[in-house]
């Protein structure tokens, strides 16, 4: 029976570490793509096969999109935002997601008019073309509370650190196994050979 626990704890512990490894690794490579993108190009925001993401820190477009949701868009031409999409813009150093009321063409430049959803009123200055990130293609609910834990480099870096000891841990247990192994087809062979 102990060595059916044992072998369970085991198993257990080899089964958190790899989940360990799916889930964080990819955020922190994100995260690391993130750092660097925001160092080469502060003032754009990084995308990936066309494609940004957001991370949403006010209930403005509640209940369709909440806060720590993330939120996907695509960069798209004037033309083919409508009324009743969503995009995600830049103003005054903020990045807001809200939906296009009212589109308006004033000096052969295209404005939009925003409003949250759960707001009362629209946004006060209608949006340009050129301030505008993506139009929102979906979203990934409540993850972004993850990407704001990586943003803190302390927490960053105590999950590096973590993820390289169980990394350590795990070729140390593996090292372990192969010896005990060789040991085992060593002393076999001694006995096979005494008798």
């Amino acid at each position: 029976m102990t060595i059916q626990k044992n072998g369970d704890i085991k198993l257990l512990k080899a089964i958190i570490v790899y989940l360990a490894y799916i889930i964080i690794v990819p955020f922190i490579i994100y995260d690391v793509y993130l750092i660097a993108h925001k160092i080469m190009n502060p003032n754009s925001s990084p995308e990936i096969f066309g494609m940004k993401t957001f991370n949403i820190i006010s209930g403005s477009m509640e209940p369709n999109i909440s806060v720590d949701d993330i939120v996907i868009t695509k960069k798209c031409d004037k033309l083919d935002i409508q009324l009743n999409d969503i995009i995600t813009y830049r103003a005054e150093g903020e990045t807001i997601t809200h939906r296009v009321i009212n589109i308006e063409f004033i000096n052969n430049k295209v404005y939009y008019t925003t409003k949250g959803d759960s707001n009362e009123v629209a946004d006060l200055k209608k949006v340009e073309y050129s301030q505008i990130e993506g139009k929102y293609v979906g979203r990934i609910p409540k993850i972004g509370k993850i990407f704001i834990f990586f943003k803190n480099s302390i927490n960053f870096f105590i999950t590096l650190t973590i993820l390289f000891l169980c990394y350590l841990w795990q070729r140390k247990s593996i090292k372990k196994k192969i010896l005990r192994k060789e040991k085992r087809i060593k002393f076999e062979r001694k006995m096979s050979y005494t008798k």
